[in-house]
């Protein structure tokens, strides 16, 4: 049963990533891959601080998608 709840949870995590802007979505790929900003900076060619605010960005655009009920509208 739990497997099949993380399942659930996991794909809902992918999901909510899907909607991210590209760039968001990719800061948060490189951080969950352990890379951190300065890093990520310098495999994307951008700004330090334009990766700090990316991944901020991205991580309250996917807290807000994970808050939502699942199956739910967001209405």
């Amino acid at each position: 049963m739990a497997a099949v709840e993380l399942g659930e949870e996991e794909a809902r995590v992918y999901e909510a990533l899907s909607w991210l802007p590209p760039r968001q979505r990719e800061v948060m790929a490189w951080t969950l891959d352990g890379y951190r900003p300065q890093e990520i900076a310098q495999i994307m060619g951008i700004a330090p601080e334009a990766a700090r605010k990316n991944l901020e960005r991205g991580r309250t655009l996917l807290k807000q998608a994970l808050l939502k009920p699942a199956g739910g509208s967001g209405q």
